[in-house]
């Protein structure tokens, strides 16, 4: 809820100068709070020239004033000793995203879940603007929201992608609308349990009400059992008819159908999207559920629907070579999402994947794997972890680098398949970041 805050002179101490710490810093500093920002790395390796001059910064640790308000890196674990840190010396510890929530002059649309998340978001966003609106897209897709806080007045949106990081320190955002994609196991090494990562994912609509709207998946069992706050609508999307009366959008007959109350009316085909398979039939109809609650009228969201492009490293095509097509999934960083993947490709499919350890279980995706596809080339660390959980007799090969497995999957293929990079796994082991593994990806098939 909208704050007139005065920050002159107030302490505030910063943990983590990455994207989401350097723009809470700035915004603070710029508006006379005194800003203390420390972070582990090296000055050197800091963006200190991005600094504002007032931030006073203690490079090389983490360090908390004592009273000061906490603004808290997304990235710094429970069981951190920076963590501890925060909350044994700070008056309160907030998120950069509940900062930002206590100051947005504007409504709010939120995404999270497990997976779809990105293009969920970009696509609302895209339908936001289509409307006619002033909408920024900011949080976990990439653009931290306090530099983009000072676009928004009382008639824009803040569509917004969040994290399960970001939530746990967002006590009193109150979106307008929050989308909920799906519920699946994913950072448990972050949050100890799987049951503490869904009750970080219900703070995004804890404090909705009247007015409000919540999203929610309706093939996921897991989303379906929660108790709606109070006075909110619940709106339903998925592969079949959802079974409240209204408030539905479903998949039929290759098309998307809604239902507002008076009866099914066909929204868009699947032939029309320019986003592929079924995983993505279900991000446009989270999308569009969510524009739906702001408000866009129907001529607009099918016009939006069909001129949207998709994002880069979901489902990206990136070449055909000799007969066979290329493609970047790198965001699939856990094995829900390249499943999706499996499923949604059709052919002779030979897929890529491994990456970092986040302790998932690749049972289910061993079993797709050997289902969906000619042959799995695994690298990384957790290659011999995927291995073990693909049924005996499917053809695996074990490769050290993610270079190797193209060349690997090259000398494969054969013209009329498919390769794609759906790693299942985090991507810490040889990149910066998914989207550092997705560039090396392009590039390398690129320069075959």
């Amino acid at each position: 809820m909208y704050q007139d805050i005065t920050w002159k002179d107030r302490p505030v101490s910063v943990l983590g100068l990455a994207r989401s710490g350097l723009a809470a810093a700035n915004w603070l500093a710029a508006r006379g709070a005194r800003v203390l920002v420390s972070d582990p790395k090296k000055a050197a390796e800091l963006p200190v020239d991005k600094l504002h001059p007032s931030v006073e910064l203690h490079p090389e640790g983490n360090f908390v004033r004592e009273g000061d308000l906490v603004v808290i890196s997304p990235g710094i674990k429970p069981s951190s000793a920076a963590w501890a840190l925060a909350h044994a010396k700070g008056s309160e510890v907030i998120s950069d995203i509940e900062l930002f929530a206590r100051l947005c002059p504007c409504p709010i649309a939120a995404v999270t879940g497990t997976d779809g998340k990105s293009t969920t978001v970009t696509l609302l966003h895209h339908l936001v603007e289509a409307w006619g609106r002033k909408a920024i897209l900011a949080g976990n897709i990439g653009f931290a929201v306090m530099d983009k806080l000072d676009e928004l007045d009382a008639n824009s949106v803040a569509v917004l992608e969040i994290s399960c990081f970001q939530l746990t320190h967002t006590p009193s955002i109150k979106p307008k609308v929050s989308v909920f994609t799906n519920i699946a196991e994913d950072h448990v090494e972050y949050h100890g349990s799987m049951a503490a990562y869904i009750e970080a994912k219900k703070i995004l609509m804890q404090n909705q009400g009247p007015g409000d709207s919540v999203v929610i998946n309706a093939d996921d069992q897991e989303l379906l059992s929660w108790q709606m706050p109070a006075g909110v609508q619940r709106r339903l999307y998925g592969t079949t008819r959802p079974w409240v009366t209204a408030g539905r959008c479903w998949v039929e007959g290759n098309a998307i159908w809604l239902d507002e109350g008076p009866g099914p009316e066909k929204l868009v085909g699947a032939e029309e999207l320019q986003i592929i398979g079924g995983h993505n039939l279900m991000n446009a109809m989270s999308a569009a559920q969510g524009a739906l609650s702001l408000g866009v009228d129907r001529e607009t969201l099918r016009r939006g629907l069909r001129s949207f492009s998709g994002l880069e490293h979901r489902m990206e095509f990136v070449r055909e070579l000799d007969g066979v097509r290329w493609y970047n999934d790198s965001k699939a960083t856990n094995p829900h999402a390249a499943g999706a993947v499996l499923e949604a490709l059709e052919g002779g499919l030979i897929v890529i994947a491994g990456g970092s350890e986040k302790g998932s279980d690749f049972g289910d995706l061993g079993r797709l794997i050997a289902a969906r596809t000619k042959a799995a080339v695994l690298n990384g660390g957790t290659a011999q972890r995927i291995a073990d959980a693909i049924p005996a007799g499917h053809p695996v090969h074990l490769v050290p680098t993610l270079g190797e497995a193209i060349l690997k999957a090259r000398e494969l293929a054969r013209p009329g398949d498919l390769v794609v990079l759906a790693p299942a796994c985090a991507s810490f082991d040889q990149f910066k970041d998914f989207e550092h593994r997705g560039r090396v990806f392009k590039d390398l098939v690129r320069a075959l």
